[in-house]
């Protein structure tokens, strides 16, 4: 079975589309979070998400929009955007623990542990203790640096942000997961 992770979207609907357009086939689509900003909802990047049936958690920028923290902007939200679009993303949970083919994923927006808002970067001491988990993948996005790291049986995959990239490379990205090959990998595609 193919995965496909897109993640820190941001409300750039364009992006989405080119990392949808330029993704591979695949058996299911998931979403580790940040798929609006707290300060800028986007309909048509939810209504893109509705109609490729993504599984989605919410980021932290969901949390500080839905969770209360940004009230005068969640009020005028209620007041312009459609209720549907607006409860995709609020009653999407925090984590979610998936099962694709036989092959465990858990989903996170920055990590599983506290601080849960913590950026893990590659080469990051944290990483060992992902070899501690049951899952066969763990996906979380937050830093906007794509990454591919096995630890003991887990491969953590960050599939960096499909529109706001931190890395050397200014192209958006994108990862797949091939569940019978046991594999994760990075893809890039231009944002032009």
């Amino acid at each position: 079975m193919r995965l496909g992770i897109i993640s820190d979207i941001h409300a750039d609907p364009k992006a989405l589309r080119r990392a949808l357009e330029d993704m591979p086939s695949t058996d299911a689509l998931i979403c580790p979070g940040d798929a609006i900003s707290e300060y800028r909802f986007c309909t048509e990047t939810v209504q893109i998400l509705q109609q490729a049936n993504v599984l989605c958690i919410q980021g932290n920028h969901e949390v500080v929009l839905f969770g209360g923290r940004n009230p005068a902007y969640l009020k005028k939200c209620k007041e312009t955007f459609p209720v549907e679009a607006l409860d995709f993303l609020a009653t999407a949970p925090l984590t979610r623990d998936l099962t694709f083919d036989g092959a465990k994923v858990l989903l996170v927006h920055a990590s599983p542990w506290e601080p849960y808002d913590e950026y893990i970067y590659p080469g990051s001491t944290r990483l060992s203790r992902f070899a501690s988990l049951s899952q066969d993948f763990v996906c979380f996005g937050h830093t906007h640096v794509p990454f591919v790291h096995r630890e003991g049986g887990v491969t953590v995959v960050n599939p960096g942000s499909v529109s706001q990239p931190r890395d050397q490379d200014r192209r958006g990205a994108y990862a797949v997961i091939n569940t019978h090959l046991n594999e994760a990998r990075i893809h890039r595609f231009s944002l032009e």
